[in-house]
């Protein structure tokens, strides 16, 4: 039997993860299962990440001249090695945990409503970890480095603002303007750090009592794993950069260049559409599905005594006290805070809150007039509840609305026992329900359960999947028939830690992160030469203050490959002009013919000539000299 108050049940994705997470308590325990706390892993992955890159930072030189030395010199010392391991795969795992936290946040119906907010910072702190992490690796000045910095460049350059600046500052003879780069990705690197401090601040912020740390066994595994990984797979480096040549194939980092790839295959007009709607998308994710409306409870100011029971319960800071008309402190709802969880009802002694949602008075007639043998309450999130003859149950919004005098206001007129089924602790649906319900049963915390109630009759079985229910309901009556006594509320869950195969379980997605990190890809064809055109040119003539735009064309055995114009930078058009591109030739003897002249000036031209046979991934760079004021080809 079911209570006429109807709650929203599960999904089909909610049970899947259900399934999937009591098979990890199993192991784990349900206190240590790492499903639960991926955002408290987030959050010391980013810490370790922090302190170890603030290690290499001490011992990093700046200047694009010896950059890739003193990574090299970091790598090749003991703990330079680990650091820099450590450095390179909890950045890695920093993105892929958060991707999981995001997962299950989605899955666990976690993001919307009085969660807008945590939702919005998480989206904004993924982002931010993305970008972090790819001017993490510019910043080694390796061959990767290079071709990433020119993608990102690329990238931008479909804003005005940017154009081909960041492009052309990564090849070329300016070793000054590289070196100007590189302080401002180190402060942007620095800055971005410093921020996501106060992005992960808000995003716990509606929160009492935030997770921030992950018990004791996970951390102290994940760090013993991370430095074993970092010392056995050390972190390298590509090849080191050079500003006269690039490289076509380089070792990809899936966790941060995921997006890359899709420049291969996409203009960059489609490439911004696609990261602005899904990033559109995501940010208004908690307006896209409706869920089901919250009814905030409701406090009788009569009743309350202003105890603070409520107050300090509540996991969502939704109940202040506030000092009334009458001159006393009383429990106040802030209604745009309240989750409807009902945690407050568990806590009230003097039955002055309520919730719409669960009518208890209802409930309680109810129960009289069926009379059934066993009552069972089940927060909605968690076990589905079999049916059976004599069986009440009722699906309340959180166990912890569930107070400790139901059960002596049920026992008796037939009621023989009551068993609560909700969430396991560290996954409430309401951070602090599971956790509370027990503390209170259990006696540790106010309102405990009455002297007078036997807890004998009372079970509670913390469960996410229907997987044992029946069973414990089976053994939960027999206890009843056979007069079973015990000294304290008995409750049932996943309490054994197995170490060895958590310990594995742990080791196995860490040991992914290597090959999630050097995994190798071509940018350009492999069977192609390129031509790359990068330069920072200054216009010496100029129309009313406007410089003149320049032409530049390419022949190769006489017929014309390339031809372009490109204008002068600023809203007056009065600014260095800008060049990068790129041209792919096939392998061949080639004699190139290059022309760049002033279009308001073609009096005022530069030309190049040169001869090579090309090779399948070769690179040719044309830059331009200002001190000699010529085209010259790097060599």
């Amino acid at each position: 039997m079911e209570n006429e108050t109807k709650l929203a049940e599960t999904t089909t994705l909610q049970k899947a993860f259900h399934k999937l997470s009591t098979v990890f308590s199993r192991i784990f325990s349900s206190n240590l299962n790492p499903l639960y706390h991926l955002g408290a892993i987030a959050i010391y992955l980013f810490l370790v990440d922090t302190f170890s890159g603030i290690y290499l930072y001490i011992f990093y030189k700046i200047d694009p001249r010896y950059v890739y030395t003193s990574v090299e010199a970091i790598s090749n010392s003991f703990i330079g090695n680990i650091m820099r391991g450590l450095h390179r795969y909890t950045s890695a795992g920093l993105i892929f945990v958060t991707l999981l936290h995001t997962i299950h946040v989605l899955v666990t119906d976690r993001f919307r409503m009085f969660r807008w907010i945590a939702w919005i910072t998480g989206v904004l702190a993924l982002g931010t970890f993305l970008v972090i992490g790819i001017s993490g690796y510019i910043l080694v000045w390796d061959v990767k480095a290079q071709l990433i910095g020119i993608l990102t460049g690329k990238f931008l350059s479909y804003l005005p603002v940017f154009g081909h600046s960041i492009m052309s500052t990564f090849l070329g003879s300016d070793i000054k303007l590289l070196g100007g780069m590189f302080r401002m990705v180190m402060y942007f690197h620095v800055a971005l750090t410093l921020g996501i401090v106060f992005i992960l601040w808000l995003h716990v912020l509606r929160n009492a009592r935030p997770r921030i740390v992950p018990p004791k066994f996970l951390w102290v595994a994940l760090s013993v794993i991370l430095v074993v990984v970092s010392i056995v797979f050390k972190a390298k480096s590509d090849e080191g950069a050079n500003l006269s040549n690039i490289s076509f194939v380089i070792s990809m980092d899936w966790a941060y260049f995921f997006v890359y790839p899709l420049m291969k295959i996409m203009p960059l007009s489609w490439m911004w559409l696609t990261v602005s709607v899904v990033t559109l998308i995501l940010i208004s994710f908690p307006w896209l599905i409706k869920g089901k409306k919250i009814h905030p409870v409701v406090i009788d100011h009569e009743k309350c005594t202003g105890c603070e029971c409520c107050y300090i319960d509540c996991p969502y800071e939704a109940v202040i006290m506030q000092r009334l008309d009458t001159g006393k402190k009383k429990s106040v709802v802030n209604e745009n805070k309240c989750a409807g969880c009902g945690i407050c009802i568990g806590s009230c002694s003097f039955k002055a809150i309520t919730l719409p949602a669960f009518p208890w008075q209802r409930v309680l007639d109810d129960i009289r007039e069926k009379a059934p043998d066993v009552v069972v309450f089940r927060c909605r999130f968690s076990a589905e509840v079999p049916d059976r003859d004599k069986q009440f149950t009722c699906t309340v919004p959180c166990i912890g609305s569930v107070h400790t005098r139901f059960p002596k206001e049920i026992l008796g007129g037939g009621v023989k026992g009551v068993c609560l089924v909700g969430c396991e602790t560290d996954d409430c649906h309401y951070r602090e329900g599971s956790k509370w319900t027990m503390a209170r049963y259990e006696g540790s915390r106010k309102p405990s359960l009455d002297k007078q109630t036997d807890p004998s009759r009372i079970r509670i079985l913390q469960a996410t999947s229907t997987s044992g229910i029946a069973q414990e309901l089976d053994s939960f009556t027999r206890d009843l028939n056979d007069g079973k006594k015990f000294d304290t509320v008995t409750v049932r869950g996943n309490r054994k830690l197995n170490y060895a195969v958590a310990s594995l379980l742990l080791l196995i997605p860490t040991l992914l992160l290597y090959p999630l990190t050097s995994d190798r890809m071509a940018f350009y064809p492999e069977d192609k030469s390129v031509v790359i055109l990068t330069f920072k040119y200054r216009s010496t003539s100029s129309v009313a203050s406007a410089r003149s735009p320049i032409k530049v064309t390419m022949q190769v055995n006489q017929k014309e490959v390339f031809s372009h114009i490109y204008n002068p930078r600023g809203i007056r058009q009065d600014s260095s002009i800008f060049v990068y591109d790129e041209i792919l030739l096939n392998p061949e003897h080639a004699e190139i013919s290059l022309k760049m002249e002033e279009t308001l000036f073609p009096e005022k031209h530069e030309e190049l000539n040169l001869t090579k046979d090309l090779k399948p991934k070769d690179s040719i760079i044309i830059t331009y000299d200002d001190a000699t004021k010529n085209l010259i080809f790097l060599k």
